[in-house]
């Protein structure tokens, strides 16, 4: 019998335990804010490509947020002008600061589900921008974070947000829901964690932080225990700060190191392709209501602003939305970025893509599920993920968003890792921890077809996952 038995459940093994591969790979990001006798807030920009730019933002300019798949969308003319840092082009900025003292940077957090109720909307990343163009303080953006929700064009994220006066907070997104975090100590550290959680695994692993890996939580410690032992009151001890927790894969490194200096309205980066540190003073550039916006390169070997055209911004927006496999109207997109002061509907977006919530119901509370979502049959068979991820078994029932899925045929695969040693156990070559497939098929000989677990994505938009 077991010489039927096993050679079959090794491809359900191969299917279950390639998600650890894949979700190796997962993005990570590390951000410090330091008020030790000066305001520092300092990022590592850690993904898959280093190219984007530095772009200057006008006050006074209308806006309107771009249409994705509603018209209930936010409008706003911004009051103050900023700098920051953008990859997916003019209006969809990673990070940055304006004018007077408030930066915000964004990181991902897989975890995260935007709430929905109702209120007016902008992407992710708008959401950095309108902020920026908005408020002087910390305290305003948090004061008027329920006004308006977030529809992502992509991204799980989360953010922190620091000003000159020493305010910061982290706001992350829990289960439909903003919960913000303030802190009373001289310094708040962010990675990809609930910064709770994170808060909570230092406490337990303070005496014994691995400096070696690069794993979420460990960054956090990393970057919570040194900023404890270190003087950091000097712009280089930052940016060693935040080498002790950067990336260098072949295909996956920290890209971008950012330090804004609030108290001296300074900006200081280097890039991967370029290490020289350039610094901008905000004090130099005019920001006054114009036409012509101008940005420059952030390889580039010394600071030299040069006039942003549509053509450069078109580059950047195909190259993000073609690595995030996001269909929209690119020149009308193009077009709304440059001049954002009237609402356009992307009807290409809306018509190709759908949200998919997860919901995963367990017996156990503890360790790790992992999972992933893969696309049609050829997928499928190959054990190739379109969307591969993690989530904490810390609950009867979890609940994950998966933004802007591409629609089709989709089927999932999953396993709890009851003990977090990242792989699936087993005892003679059968799994000894619980998977699950969708349609609530199980593995018998072998994992299920195609057919017995495929689901449309048009037609489901909740996926309950049962795992035993």
């Amino acid at each position: 019998m077991n010489s039927i038995l096993i050679p079959h459940m090794k491809k359900t093994i191969s299917v279950l335990s390639l998600l650890i591969t894949i979700i190796s790979t997962a993005s990570a990001c590390s951000a410090v804010f330091v008020k030790k006798g000066q305001m520092y807030l300092g990022k590592n920009f850690d993904w898959y490509s280093g190219n984007g730019i530095i772009l200057q933002n006008r006050r006074g300019m209308k806006k309107v947020a771009y249409g994705l798949d509603t018209n209930n969308v936010v409008g706003w003319t911004s009051r103050y002008g900023s700098i920051t840092f953008n990859q997916v082009g003019k209006e969809f900025p990673y990070g940055g600061v304006n004018e007077r003292g408030l930066a915000i940077e964004m990181l991902w957090y897989s975890d995260s589900y935007y709430e929905e109720s109702g209120k007016p909307t902008l992407s992710e990343l708008e959401w950095v921008q309108y902020n920026l163009d908005n408020y002087k303080t910390a305290a305003e953006v948090q004061f008027y974070l329920d006004s308006m929700n977030i529809n992502p064009v992509h991204s799980n994220l989360h953010y922190i947000v620091a000003d000159r006066g020493g305010r910061s907070f982290v706001v992350d997104f829990v289960n439909g829901k903003a919960v913000v975090s303030n802190t009373k100590d001289e310094f708040q550290a962010l990675t990809n964690s609930n910064y709770k959680s994170s808060l909570t695994y230092f406490e337990k692993n303070k005496d014994k932080i691995n400096f070696e890996s690069r794993e979420s939580e460990d960054r956090f410690c990393q970057l919570t225990d040194n900023v404890q032992r270190r003087d950091t009151r000097r712009i280089e001890s930052m940016f060693t700060l935040l080498k002790e927790s950067s990336e260098e894969r072949d295909n996956y490194k920290t890209y971008w190191t950012i330090v804004y200096d609030l108290g001296n309205m300074m900006l200081y980066f280097k890039s991967f392709d370029n290490q020289k540190v350039k610094q901008i003073n905000l004090a130099d550039i005019g920001l006054s209501k114009s036409s012509v916006s101008y940005a420059m390169d952030i390889n580039i070997d010394q600071v030299h602003w040069k006039k942003y055209t549509a053509d450069w911004n078109l580059t950047l927006l195909s190259s993000s939305m073609k690595q995030a496999g996001i269909l929209l109207n690119l020149d009308q997109a193009n077009q709304h970025m440059m001049q954002p002061d009237q609402f356009v509907m992307d009807d290409i977006y809306r018509n190709e893509h759908e949200d998919l919530k997860v919901i995963f119901s367990i017996k156990n509370q503890k360790g790790l599920i992992f999972y992933s979502l893969m696309k049609g049959e050829e997928n499928y068979k190959r054990f190739r993920g379109t969307v591969s991820a993690l989530t904490r078994a810390n609950a009867k029932t979890i609940k994950r968003v998966h933004y802007s899925l591409r629609k089709g045929e989709y089927a999932l695969a999953a396993f709890h890792d009851k003990n977090s040693n990242s792989r699936l156990d087993k005892f003679i070559g059968i799994p000894t921890e619980p998977t699950a497939f969708s349609n609530g098929k199980k593995a018998s000989f072998g994992p299920p077809t195609f057919e017995q677990v495929k689901f449309k994505l048009q037609d489901k938009l909740v996926l309950p996952i049962k795992i035993r």
